[in-house]
């Protein structure tokens, strides 16, 4: 870690919507879960992640939103809008873009265009509106771990790390048994309903979208949403030859923290590096362990729900004076330590859409107060944000972009590895 950590926002996001929550009669409850705060149209997207930047944020993750209905959406026009509008007005802001996309919209899309619709902004080159990454790993994907694990039985992180977890990956054809996508996850009430896949189109959707992005020359991105689950995908990914996540030396990993049951929030300094650590080992690659293959840089953020909220402010390990402090101040803290290895320090409506106040009590915000949150956070562990342009390009490699276009200037034979597969997918709209 540099001393510094870049501030991200993660501005929308896919669970909290009027469609995923089931009405509870708590009107502050309510509103936070049916998004009532975040933003939907393009202008006032823009307009808030101006706002942002001007407060120090680098690093802006979107789910573009119907503005009407105010569900996540598809419509791959609306992430252009958004991304042509934001590379204008904030320069040096990196755009990411969320996928593993699901709610009522993106599923009746997904069953009218096929399973593509879930991540298809991956294929957008960023000067036509798309973005530096794309989560082109989350939830839905796990169906191909969680067949896996049926076929040859429980996985745990020493196993994934192991040369028997790479003879699986040899070994394994997914198959084209459809199912329920759902998962063990702390969501909203339909927020965890991805419909029906099976785990052949999972896998051959993932591999499309790395090749794509490979392709664009952009960058690669994903969340861990389940630790043994997520941290084996994306050993999967990576060893798979008909993948190769990361194989162009850079991988951004997004740890969400109590986004479900098998990837708990912690409690303590210890559990949360504990999972920077994992995350990390997919630096090199199981047939070598001591040769760094990719930089792997790190993303952390709270994804608590608000009805949690009060069982995860306790006093902070770390604090000489056991300060009682909400989840999003936890993981601010524990990112600002010397020795975190985070890099980016995410914060945001789609992972805590509220505000805790200091006697725990939940209130609405918005997130430029989650921003000034973790600002104020890190600043009493003596840490400041990152807002140097140039630093942040290079220590998230998009400075290996520009030399990679460069490159291409010179030989334009480089701009792809496969030719053949060459293509650029306009929006569908």
């Amino acid at each position: 870690m540099s001393g510094r950590l870049i501030l991200g926002c993660a501005s929308t996001g896919a669970k909290f919507t009027p469609w995923n929550h089931r009405a509870t009669g708590d009107d502050v409850l309510d509103r936070i879960c049916t998004g009532a705060s975040i933003k939907a149209a393009v202008e006032e997207t823009v307009e808030e992640a101006v706002t942002l930047y001007q407060a120090g944020v680098r690093y802006f993750h979107y789910h573009a939103r119907n503005p009407e209905t105010r569900e996540q959406t598809t419509d791959n026009s609306i992430y252009q809008a958004v991304s042509s509008r934001i590379q204008r007005e904030c320069p040096g802001m990196l755009l990411s873009f969320g996928a593993s996309r699901n709610g009522a919209e993106v599923r009746e899309r997904v069953a009218q265009f096929g399973e593509w619709e879930r991540v298809s902004q991956c294929a957008l080159p960023l000067h036509l509106g798309g973005a530096h990454f794309v989560t082109i790993q989350a939830a839905v994907e796990l169906q191909v771990i969680c067949e896996i694990e049926r076929k040859f039985g429980p996985i745990s992180p020493e196993m994934v790390s192991s040369r028997a977890f790479a003879d699986i990956v040899e070994q394994n054809v997914p198959s084209d048994n459809e199912e329920s996508a759902s998962l063990q996850t702390h969501s909203t009430s339909n927020g965890a309903d991805y419909g029906r896949t099976s785990p052949r189109v999972q896998f051959l959707v993932y591999s499309e979208a790395v090749k794509r992005r490979r392709q664009l020359g952009l960058l690669h991105e994903i969340e861990w949403v389940q630790l043994d689950r997520s941290y084996a995908m994306a050993r999967y990914a990576i060893e798979h030859p008909h993948i190769r996540l990361g194989d162009s030396g850079q991988l951004n990993v997004t740890l969400l923290f109590g986004f479900s049951p098998r990837l708990p929030f912690p409690h303590t300094y210890a559990e949360f590096k504990a999972v920077v650590d994992l995350a990390k080992r997919l630096e090199y690659d199981l047939d070598d362990p001591t040769t760094r293959t990719r930089r792997v840089t790190i993303s952390v953020g709270a994804a608590v729900l608000p009805q949690q909220a009060e069982e995860h402010f306790l006093p902070l390990d770390i604090d000489p004076e056991g300060r009682a402090v909400c989840a999003l101040r936890r993981i601010a803290a524990y990112a600002a330590q010397p020795d975190s290895g985070v890099d980016i320090l995410r914060v945001g409506m789609e992972d805590t859409p509220y505000i805790v106040d200091e006697a725990g009590r939940v209130v609405e915000g918005e997130n430029a107060d989650l921003v000034a949150i973790a600002r104020d956070e890190i600043g009493r562990h003596g840490v400041d944000q990152e807002t140097d342009t140039d630093v942040v390009e290079r220590r998230m490699r998009i400075d290996m972009l520009r030399e990679q276009a460069a490159n291409e200037q010179r030989d334009p034979s480089q701009r792809f590895t496969h030719l053949a597969d060459a293509q650029v997918l306009v929006s569908r709209r």
